[in-house]
């Protein structure tokens, strides 16, 4: 039963989520973007050559491989089959 006198309050109003304008969302956003960047991971010369072993099995055995990349800040994984390697261009497809 609900009692007349007593106060109603705010209910739901006071919940309101922290980024409640579209300016604070966006600058909240690129702040957390900003932390989870990580710094871009330096390659022995046993770990270059390791790669390149697997991306030329993966060309002459038409096997599939795991490829992570670094990127502006992040890692970035995918499932590759090479087809072909360039090496003028230092770049797989």
């Amino acid at each position: 039963m609900k009692n007349a006198n007593m106060p109603k309050g705010r209910g739901m109003v006071k919940w309101q989520p922290f980024a409640s304008m579209p300016e604070q969302f966006v600058c909240i956003k690129e702040m957390i973007q900003e932390q989870t960047k990580v710094p871009r991971p330096i390659l022995t010369q046993d770990a270059k050559e390791r790669i390149e072993n697997k991306l030329l099995i993966s060309y002459l055995g038409e096997e599939e491989v795991l490829l992570t990349y670094y990127k502006e800040g992040y890692l970035y994984k995918n499932y590759i089959t090479v087809a072909d390697i360039n090496p003028l261009n230092k770049t797989i497809t």
